[in-house]
Parts: C-alpha cells; sequence; structure tokens
C-alpha cells in the first residue's frame, strides 16, 4: 500500500510542475500571505522537504538550515530535483526497506524526533499534498488552475 501511496505523489508531484510549466513567471513569485511567501518558493518547499526526508531515511546529509531556504531555484531545476527525489523514494520502497524500523532524526528547527521509515514515508506523501492545496488556491486567486490530482483520479 504504501509503495501505491509513494507512486501517487510522485504522479501528483508531476502534474502540479507540469502545471506551474504553463504559469506566467511573475505569477509564480508574486509574493503571496502564506509562510514561504510564494507560489515558486512554496514548490521550492516540497522539494527541499523531500530531500531532507530522503536524507533522513537514507543516513545522510541534508545540508538544509531552513525550512525556507533564502536561496530558491528557478521553475526547471525545482521540476528536475522533485522528479529525481520522487524517483528515489519510488525506488527505495521498491528496495524492501524495512518500513517498521524506528530512524531517529533531528528537525531543522532544532530538537530530536524519531519514526518509522513507513510512517515518514507517508508524511512525504501528505505533507507534499498539503501544499499542493496551497499552490493550487494561491493559483485560483491569480487566475490559473492545476489538473486534478485528487488519490481517486489517480486510482481510477
Amino acid at each position: 500500500m504504501i509503495a501505491r501511496f509513494v507512486a501517487y505523489g510522485q504522479w501528483a508531484n508531476r502534474l502540479m510542475m507540469a502545471g506551474l510549466a504553463k504559469v506566467p513567471e511573475a505569477v509564480l513569485i508574486a509574493p503571496q500571505p502564506v509562510v514561504f511567501g510564494s507560489i515558486l518558493r512554496t514548490a521550492h518547499h516540497v522539494l527541499a522537504m523531500g530531500e531532507v526526508w530522503r536524507a533522513h531515511l537514507s543516513g545522510g546529509e541534508h545540508g538544509f538550515a531552513s525550512r525556507n531556504p533564502e536561496f530558491c531555484p528557478g521553475l526547471d531545476e525545482i521540476a528536475a530535483r522533485l522528479a529525481a527525489v520522487d524517483d528515489w523514494y519510488g525506488a527505495y520502497v521498491a528496495g524492501g526497506a524495512d518500513l517498521d524500523e524506528v530512524v531517529r532524526f533531528a528537525f531543522i528547527d532544532g530538537g530530536e524526533g524519531a519514526m518509522t521509515r513507513g510512517e515518514i514515508l507517508l508524511h512525504v506523501v501528505n505533507h507534499a499534498t498539503y501544499h499542493r492545496g496551497h499552490i493550487g488556491a494561491m493559483l485560483n486567486g491569480a487566475g490559473f488552475g492545476l489538473p486534478a490530482s485528487d488519490l481517486p483520479v489517480f486510482a481510477a
């Protein structure tokens, strides 16, 4: 089931990025009343946190000191890196990781945490879904939209 959910997240993220590619850059970078400041920066947050959790799962370093990094790459780079990290998650699940194993990690903002590998994977997909909703709302307010990316659409 987790593998299917990870595949859904990959599909939905790619739909989002393809939809954002059709939106003028001025709309993507326009200030928005959200914590990340713009549509583009919100998409970058989805990517950055995907990279953070990948590092936690693999035992590596992620290099982020903030959930909202100062530098925000362009849309093409975000799309390419997000596709790569989503592919990594798909391969990770297919590789037979012990999803019940507990992973200990440090939160970017301080403090320690622990979750099972399966919980981390569910969080990564849920987190991206949450922010795709933010992005969709911001786009709607600017007169644009995204294709439907609900789980039932993926499952159909």
